[in-house]
């Protein structure tokens, strides 16, 4: 992806939030504010001296939304973070759009994406698709059609 348009994606988002792993194999996410170094192509971070997240793969999401949770917005980007002295440099490697940044098609690959993901963690357990009880869920939509 382009600089200009990650520097654009960014910019439309108060902050982000960095997942890695820490020193004992367990993910930590923090809030951060990530700037574009255009002569690293990476994205530099400066992140608190008590989140310790070891250098390897890590992923940063920006999101947003309304008080209610809607006009969700969201991009992520996959790639690998490393330290240097006082700062942490994230190499994007994969962009992935989420919902209301790409057009039409993001909601639709974000759905597509987590439906795949869904059967293959199932098939992976040996548990078949669970079925979804619509009846029962329109009666608590609106008990007042169902007396």
């Amino acid at each position: 992806m382009e600089n200009n348009k990650l520097k654009e994606y960014l910019h439309s988002f108060r902050d982000a939030v960095l997942t890695g792993l820490n020193a004992q194999g367990y993910p930590v996410s923090v809030r951060c504010q990530p700037e574009i170094d255009e002569t690293e192509h990476t994205l530099q971070i400066h992140l608190p001296a008590d989140i310790q997240i070891v250098p390897g793969p890590a992923g940063l999401l920006c999101h947003s939304h309304d008080e209610k949770l809607w006009h969700l917005k969201s991009f992520a980007l996959q790639g690998t973070l490393e330290h240097q002295e006082d700062i942490s440099l994230f190499h994007v490697q994969r962009f992935l759009p989420g919902i209301n940044m790409a057009g039409a098609p993001g909601p639709i690959t974000t759905l597509i994406r987590a439906r795949r993901t869904m059967k293959q963690a199932l098939q992976k357990r040996g548990l078949p698709q669970p079925s979804i009880p619509w009846t029962r869920m329109k009666q608590l939509a609106d008990p007042s059609e169902h007396l």
